[in-house]
């Protein structure tokens, strides 16, 4: 949350939500993250046999469950078609392995404690997905690993440091994993030397911790809270909250239920949100096709962003996005995540999202919570 507040203080509104996880479109690749550290936690956690391929399968079949009950997940249902599935799940077997490995070799590791005093009680020197609050519990962390060494934080793919926004991006991992380090020397008592980015592909990024740096950024963080606390308190309605612009728009999941997002879209048409499309159209008519998949959608006055046809047709597949036969004729639409051809045509995608704003849930400050 510390991350989105940086970036648009609705965001960080939406994440703090658990009901707008309903609303948008996970990656499966974080899911399979998801089952990487819950191996490493069971190998962790487990003193006797286990099983890791059963373990493995258990944790992406209970994944692909969820993603089958979802709105907009169930398109991922198949987890063996989930990006770099096998490559994940090979690094996730060997790694378990090794963790068994070193378990049997008894491998002891030592707290590396700087000027900090620490406790007997404390030295819990290493974790994985460990829950840690820091600063009168207002700061909450839950670092991917960690040990008196090393913190490390899986991404499902890193960022190209040359690449247009790379920088920034490599930038917020870092602040991200500056953030755990001063949550784990305040309740463990020691400094982590270096943070390890590492991506599916095995691909890994590592810096230094300075520990003033850390520590800088973890009250950074809490300066921001208290400001963005501030101006919920100020607010008259949830778009307060927003700083719409392209760099803050373009990756961000809550783009169909942003009031501020579709605000800006229809004030900027000439902008390109990451390469994708975001548009409002009229529903007019539904046709299904003959395999009972393909469907096409006939929309009239479409606004979009990048400026597309204001009539066309929009071609999907049910098995992708959804049926859509049902839908009141009349109704006003909200897509996001698809693609406009060069002759103005709406393209569907797979990251596509298709929705009726009259089935959207409306965004409220909650005014009466926070007078409580």
């Amino acid at each position: 949350m510390a991350e989105d507040m940086h970036i648009c203080g609705l965001r960080a509104g939406f994440a703090s939500l658990a009901e707008s996880n309903r609303w948008v479109l996970h990656d499966p690749r974080a899911w399979l993250g998801v089952a990487f550290h819950s191996l490493l936690q069971n190998v962790a956690q487990t003193r006797f046999a286990l099983d890791l391929e059963t373990a493995w399968d258990n944790d992406v079949n209970r994944l692909a469950i969820l993603a089958a009950d979802h709105q907009f997940d169930r398109r991922f249902r198949d987890p063996t078609r989930w990006p770099s599935y096998y490559l994940v799940r090979q690094r996730a077997l060997s790694s378990a392995r090794e963790m068994i490995s070193k378990r049997a070799s008894a491998i002891s590791y030592q707290p590396v404690i700087g000027s900090a005093k620490i406790e007997p009680a404390k030295i819990a020197s290493k974790g994985i997905e460990k829950k840690l609050f820091a600063r009168s519990g207002r700061l909450i962390g839950r670092p991917d690993r960690f040990d008196t060494s090393t913190i490390t934080d899986f991404k499902s793919s890193l960022p190209d440091a040359n690449a247009s926004k790379g920088a920034e991006i490599l930038a917020r991992h870092e602040r991200q994993l500056q953030i755990y380090a001063a949550i784990i020397a305040e309740v463990l008592g020691y400094w982590s030397k270096t943070g390890v980015l590492v991506a599916a592909s095995g691909a890994t990024i590592s810096f230094d911790l300075d520990p003033k740096k850390c520590d800088a950024e973890a009250d950074a963080a809490l300066v921001a809270l208290d400001r963005w606390n501030a101006s919920l308190l100020a607010a008259s309605w949830a778009g307060e909250l927003a700083a719409p612009s392209a760099d803050a728009c373009e990756n961000c999941r809550f783009q169909l239920i942003c009031p501020a997002f579709w605000e800006w879209v229809m004030s900027s048409p000439t902008v390109s949100v990451h390469g994708a499309s975001a548009a409002t159209g009229t529903l007019v008519a539904v046709q299904s096709g003959n395999d009972r998949d393909l469907q096409t959608l006939q929309f009239s006055n479409i606004a979009a962003m990048p400026p597309a046809d204001s009539k066309q047709a929009f071609v999907i597949r049910c098995s992708i996005h959804g049926n859509h036969v049902s839908k009141a004729i009349g109704t006003v639409c909200r897509i996001t995540g698809a693609s406009v051809r060069p002759d103005g045509r709406l393209r569907a995608d797979l990251s596509t999202i298709i929705a009726c704003e009259n089935e959207l849930p409306s965004i409220d400050i909650g005014r009466e919570a926070l007078a409580g």
